[in-house]
């Protein structure tokens, strides 16, 4: 534990419930509270998103996620309110050296497999170099890939939430090249919400 930790105490006991609450995992090397907007990245077991306050802003996502026929819808953008959308593909995993990193200002993205397997990049802008300035119409700025990032692995049945700020390496391959069949939500990311 780092130094923050050792000098909070219940700080650290908050952080450990949440990495334990229902196999979620909050990736950041400091608690909420002294990072507040700065944690970017959560991941989990669609089962367990209600575990974690942090989620209910996404709700709509979530709930979009766990329809009954989200294997069998179309590949192709699926509107969800006015707020968020859903993207489903399906598509074949990259080399890591294929792919850039990039981070979107005005939607979150909610990943999640639906089959195959994939590493995701993540790493916080600031410790990123741009590559390609942010484009209002591709919402996203592109950068370039850092000697030293989180790889984040996901299997079917799992999610990862990238907020805004959050840079991130899509699709990359997991133990080899997969087909994947993947749902990408984009939630309207509200500044006043935390």
């Amino acid at each position: 534990m780092n130094a923050y930790y050792e000098q909070h105490p219940e700080a650290r006991r908050k952080f450990l419930r949440t990495l334990c609450a229902g196999g979620m995992a909050l990736v950041s090397p400091w608690p909420l509270a002294a990072v507040g907007a700065a944690s970017r990245l959560v991941q989990g077991e669609l089962k367990s998103w209600r575990s974690n306050p942090k989620l209910a802003q996404l709700e709509a996502a979530f709930r979009f996620l766990e329809r009954p026929d989200l294997k069998t819808l179309p590949v192709g953008r699926h509107e969800i309110d006015g707020r968020a959308y859903a993207m489903i593909d399906k598509s074949k995993s990259l080399p890591p050296e294929k792919v850039e990193f990039e981070a979107h200002r005005k939607y979150i993205d909610v990943h999640y497999m639906i089959s195959g397997q994939v590493t995701t990049g993540y790493a916080p802008i600031e410790e990123l170099k741009l590559h390609t300035p942010y484009d209002e119409k591709n919402e996203a700025a592109m950068y370039y890939v850092p000697a030293n990032y989180t790889k984040v692995k996901l299997y079917p049945g799992m999610f990862a939430v990238f907020f805004t700020g959050g840079g991130h390496m899509p699709n990359c391959h997991l133990d080899g090249v997969h087909d994947l069949h993947k749902v990408v939500v984009k939630v309207r990311h509200d500044p006043g919400v935390k």
